[in-house]
């Protein structure tokens, strides 16, 4: 057991407090538990720890797709579409996420995920979020 307070904060790459200083550091080792049981496939207790600790966030729209991405890597495809899909429809602009939805496709071997990466390509004018899928379409060519 730590002596640190609950409090206390993580510092960042660079030494300094990050921007999750305010947040609990129990609550940031729960996100941890919650997404390497979705990794690990102990679903169920991922999904009860996952959902007290979005509870006590203010936007859990970051660790949600965290989340998807944990579960496609543990091979569960469906919550990650079903996270990640209502995501896109209520952010339609939010092309980072839908390069996620791609990646999390790719992750549990799910066809899918050329189709929505396709659609970020012939439409998006971000050069981050093309370089992103760009990225992804390289790493599917390493699986073959």
């Amino acid at each position: 057991m730590s002596a640190l307070p609950i409090e206390a904060s993580i510092p960042d790459a660079a030494g300094a407090d990050g921007a999750s200083a305010s947040y609990p550091l129990v609550y940031r080792n729960l996100m941890a538990v919650g997404l390497l049981g979705a990794v690990y496939r102990a679903r169920d207790d991922a999904a009860l720890v996952s959902a007290a600790v979005e509870l006590t966030m203010a936007d859990p729209s970051p660790f949600r797709i965290c989340r998807a991405i944990a579960h496609s890597i543990g091979g569960d495809a469906e919550y990650a579409s079903a996270t990640l899909v209502q995501h896109v429809e209520d952010h339609p602009q939010d092309e980072g996420a839908k390069v996620a939805l791609a990646t999390a496709f790719l992750l549990a071997r799910d066809a899918r995920w050329k189709g929505v990466l396709d659609e970020v390509l012939a439409t998006s004018a971000d050069h981050n979020v093309r370089q992103a899928a760009n990225g992804v379409l390289e790493y599917a060519a390493t699986l073959q």
